[in-house]
């Protein structure tokens, strides 16, 4: 979670995600919250105004301290940014892995959670990835017949993916991290099938 310099507010939003991943959202209830934050309710209500509006700044401040600094920037080595995004978006899912799993179902049963976009944490960081695609398309090291939310996606899909297949489903499916990078570049901006030399 994103440093406060509010500490009431940060063991408010701090309370809140680990009940969201606890109870729910339903069973996350306000009186808890506080009781967990240790103030009272009527704070908890003063500073969000109702519950709706706590757990969106909490989902919108999950993000690590740090996080955004792990991503690759637009001068960073297209492989190595690759495998800079692998490790601290595989890092993310691990250190949130009861809210993930908890928050997919809560946020198709209560889309309010939601609000108008994805959080504000997630929106920076896939504003940096979406730029680090971008950077290299432009230097020619990926396609450029794709968007780059798209090579973004291709991307971390199949690691989110995986992620679940293993929490969910108990799938077992080991990762060789330059081997999935290796794989990726290949299919991106490898030879297409059917061209010749």
């Amino acid at each position: 979670m994103h440093l406060l310099k509010d500490p009431v507010e940060a063991r408010l939003l701090q309370a809140a995600l680990e009940l969201l991943a606890e109870r729910g959202y339903r069973g996350a209830t306000t009186k808890e919250v506080a009781r967990r934050a240790g103030v009272s309710e009527v704070t908890l209500f003063r500073r969000f105004g109702r519950k709706e509006a706590l757990f969106r700044r909490a989902l919108s401040s999950f993000v690590p301290p740090g996080f955004l600094e792990r991503l690759p920037g637009e001068g960073v080595s297209l492989e190595e940014g690759l495998m800079r995004l692998l490790q601290a978006y595989l890092g993310l899912l691990e250190a949130h892995r009861a809210l993930f799993l908890k928050l997919l179902p809560e946020l198709l049963r209560h889309p309010e959670l939601k609000g108008e976009g994805p959080p504000e944490g997630l929106r920076a960081a896939m504003e940096r990835v979406v730029g680090f695609f971008r950077a290299h398309q432009g230097q020619g090291g990926l396609r450029e017949d794709e968007p780059a939310e798209e090579l973004a996606l291709a991307f971390l899909g199949p690691l989110l993916a995986r992620f679940l297949l293993g929490e969910v489903l108990g799938v077992g499916m080991p990762l060789d991290p330059a081997a999935y990078v290796r794989g990726y570049l290949e299919g991106r901006y490898g030879p297409r099938r059917g061209s010749h030399a």
